[in-house]
């Protein structure tokens, strides 16, 4: 298998397939109650609606970088990083995730697109290359499905379909 076809099975596992360590992004994401997705088990924690904006927003980072979309930045802790706002409705939630399954098939449908050899170029401004970039925003979204299980059983807004 080329690392494109491995990255994209990685990609597709974690989103919405099988992974080894447990449930999916995209199953995680409709297993949270939409009208508790906002609550905050405390003041120095994040909700689970700021942890999905902040891992859709660098998802986004990602399609943008290889879209070539130099200007598309995010600066570490800003409020582009993390949004201090919460849902006000449950009728939020379900934009949320349709953003999350829209950049699923932008993201895969770039990364298959791209030329190989621009996977090791430089991302613009940044230290690392685009391979790194891309196996990085698995990682992020492991990690951070994790805290939102963590969160949502917390406040009460997971309700785990198995």
């Amino acid at each position: 298998m080329s690392w494109v076809e491995i990255v994209v099975s990685q990609l597709k596992d974690v989103y919405s397939g099988s992974p080894w360590y447990g449930k999916p992004v995209r199953t995680i994401l409709r297993e949270i109650m939409p009208e508790k997705a906002g609550v905050r088990p405390d003041d120095s924690s994040h909700s689970v609606f700021q942890l999905a904006q902040h891992m859709l927003t660098w998802r986004t980072y990602v399609v943008e970088q290889l879209k070539g979309n130099e200007g598309y930045n995010v600066p570490i802790d800003s409020e582009k990083d993390w949004s201090q706002s919460g849902v006000t409705n449950a009728a939020e939630w379900p934009a949320l995730l349709q953003a999350f399954d829209d950049n699923q098939t932008k993201l895969l449908d770039l990364i298959q697109k791209t030329s190989t050899d621009t996977f090791a170029k430089q991302v613009p401004g940044k230290s690392y290359d685009f391979k790194h970039l891309i196996e990085g925003i698995v990682h992020h979204d492991i990690y951070h499905a994790g805290q939102m299980v963590t969160t949502a059983k917390v406040v009460g807004a997971y309700l785990p379909s198995s």
